[in-house]
């Protein structure tokens, strides 16, 4: 045993041989004392406090890792010119001042963040609530100028469906229907401005910046369109009702921001881009469409969409008139009475505007039964073949009301 012992030990004499070489070449390894160590250990701690109290939690423990590796860098270096400082102190000291901070913001400092964060999610877009707990100050009023697209839907003929339903009843569709709605919107990068009853108004491009707001606009009316059929087949609250909504889309200018009094206001958009969005979706209801789309959107959304152009009509309280399209599917996606249906629509139109009342009648005629637009075409052309318009006739139509 002894001899084991004696192996595994330093002999004596290499300790004061190496004692006598280091007094002679004055190179003895010098350690830090208990003052140094302790204000050492002190300062690495505050440094990784400081880390934890600026940057998320995942971010901290980063931190801590990498200084203690550029720490434990520096006292090897330290140590081959015979300085030794100490490693495990300064490393568990910051792990603490880590592990203290951080459940210090969880429990109290991020409170005030927390509540804030989800009692506002229920108002107000996401980027709107980070852009107020990033800046620390109070909304104010002010808005700036987006490129946005809007979306404006309204549930046709629904006042008379609510007069058969208990209040229970009509909430329970509504919150279907919106949440419903809502969701597609979102996942789409649109921002829900407000509800108002049945109707939806959000807007694509703020407050979060979107290049293609107005193809996921369009795309987000298709899927609300697809959505309200397969709730109205496999919903129990929508049973028997039948609903239909109609959905109208502008792109263009508007002023976004936090519009309203000093006492009280909204983040929401304003300009006469929203007024012909919200003219679009009444629109609807003079052709027997779900979609319409001004031809600023149309061509903003680029070849995503397959499309028919419908009309150039004149809304009211706007004097110019515009062209107005209404999507189809996914480019390549439309069914065959789609295509079908599309063809003999754009052959009646270019006829209808050369004022070929007869063959214009004739094209929508082939497939009126299947398309309520072409229909009501048909029948607009078949009057003026009966009465011939005049001389300063042109092919567009004025809308009487909203």
């Amino acid at each position: 045993r002894a001899m084991q012992r004696a192996r595994s030990d330093i002999a004596g004499v290499f300790v004061h041989a190496t004692a006598v070489r280091n007094l002679i070449e004055r190179d003895a390894l010098t350690e830090l004392g208990f003052p140094a160590r302790t204000i050492l250990t002190i300062a690495f701690a505050l440094v990784i406090a400081c880390a934890a109290c600026m940057l998320a939690p995942s971010g901290a423990l980063i931190a801590w890792f990498a200084l203690t590796a550029i720490y434990a860098a520096v006292a090897v270096s330290a140590f081959v010119h015979a300085v030794a400082l100490p490693l495990t102190e300064p490393a568990l000291a910051g792990l603490a001042a880590l592990a203290i901070m951080t459940g210090y913001r969880f429990v109290l400092a991020d409170r005030d963040e927390r509540f804030l964060r989800k009692s506002f999610a229920f108002y107000l877009a996401p980027e709107v609530i980070e852009t107020m707990v990033t800046s620390g100050k109070m909304p104010a009023l002010g808005g700036e100028m987006r490129n946005v697209t809007m979306f404006f839907s309204d549930l046709s003929g629904f006042s008379s469906i609510a007069e058969t339903m208990t209040p229970g009843e009509l909430v329970t569709l509504m919150n279907e229907y919106l949440s419903a709605m809502t969701d597609i919107i979102e996942s789409h990068g649109g921002y829900v401005d407000k509800y108002i009853g049945d109707s939806i108004v959000a807007m694509f491009g703020a407050p979060a910046d979107d290049p293609a707001h107005a193809r996921n606009a369009v795309r987000a009316a298709l899927k609300c369109h697809t959505r309200l059929a397969e709730l109205n087949a496999g919903n129990p609250a929508f049973a028997g009702h039948g609903l239909s909504h109609r959905i109208g889309l502008n792109s263009g200018e508007a002023v976004v921001g936090n519009i309203g009094s000093r006492r009280r206001f909204n983040y929401t958009v304003m300009s006469d881009t929203v007024n012909v969005a919200s003219r679009l979706e009444g629109a609807n209801k003079y052709y027997g469409t779900a979609i319409m789309a001004s031809e600023t959107t149309m061509v903003q959304a680029g070849d995503a969409f397959a499309w028919r152009e419908l009309d150039a009509i004149r809304v009211q309280g706007r004097g110019e008139a515009i062209k107005v399209f209404e999507p189809l599917a996914d480019k390549g996606a439309e069914s065959a009475d789609q295509a079908k249906v599309a063809a003999a629509y754009a052959e009646g139109l270019a006829c209808w505007r050369a004022r070929d009342f007869a063959k214009a009648s004739d094209a929508f005629g082939r497939v009126a039964e299947i398309d309520p637009a072409s229909a009501r075409f048909a029948d607009r052309a078949r009057a003026l073949i009966a009465d011939p318009p005049p001389s300063d006739w042109t092919p567009v139509h004025t809308l009487e009301g909203k």
